[in-house]
């Protein structure tokens, strides 16, 4: 009788084990590869995290400064249409960005509901090796009295640079100004393909992170970058 209910409570275990597994989405191509690791936080995962933090910045070259191809530039447009509530992902998302998603969103452990969530241990692992020691109290003091808001903390970012040359800290604001929103889009009325630009991987790193915005800066005629049009 004992090793019979043993042969049950095996089976529901090793069925549960690959119903689990099964729900865990896989992504199928990694373009990124090739560049520095973002994050290092054991997560079972940080191979997608260090995709979706590159997918993101291609994406927002794509979208604000896609000639000019400055990193920096990319984010200030796309961090101040974010805080003025201007960004058009519909605009923005490419089929890549959408496959990591789906990876990250079967991530239980990532998500608060609809919402990052900022108490997991991969969340945590990434907010404590931020460099920025500023912004790194930020978060923390408004994670520890339960009230981080991206709109509360993303302000703060207007007289930072350092998302420019810090992974973790970028990697933060991928998962939570970029991914998170996601959750918002009807992705069946959108043409993902639409938003597919010239931006290869090794351009990234062709313009330096820390580089001045000047008024030379090519720019295409439509760029809204610092317009707040999105």
């Amino acid at each position: 009788m004992n090793t019979r209910i043993f042969k049950i409570a095996l089976v529901l275990v090793i069925a549960l084990n690959v119903s689990c597994k099964k729900s865990e989405a896989k992504l199928s191509e990694f373009k990124y590869a090739d560049q520095p690791d973002a994050v290092t936080c054991n997560s079972g995962y940080d191979a997608v995290i260090k995709e979706a933090l590159y997918a993101f910045e291609k994406d927002i070259l794509t979208k604000y400064d896609q000639k000019g191809q400055n990193k920096l530039k990319a984010y200030r447009a796309y961090i101040n249409n974010s805080i003025s509530n201007r960004i058009n992902l519909e605009a923005t998302i490419t089929p890549h960005s959408k496959a990591i998603y789906d990876v990250l969103k079967s991530k239980s452990e990532l998500w608060d509901g609809t919402h990052l969530n900022y108490t997991s241990p991969v969340v945590t692992c990434i907010i404590d090796n931020i460099k920025d020691k500023k912004l790194q109290q930020s978060l923390v003091s408004l994670i520890s009295t339960n009230s981080m808001r991206s709109e509360l903390f993303t302000p703060a970012l207007r007289s930072s640079s350092s998302y420019a040359r810090d992974t973790y800290l970028a990697t933060f604001l991928a998962l939570d100004l970029y991914y998170s929103k996601f959750n918002t889009v009807d992705f069946n009325k959108v043409n993902l393909s639409n938003n597919i630009g010239e931006v290869l991987p090794g351009d990234l790193d062709k313009k330096a992170t820390n580089a001045t915005i000047t008024p030379n800066t090519p720019a295409k005629k439509d760029d809204h970058a610092g317009h707040n049009h999105d």
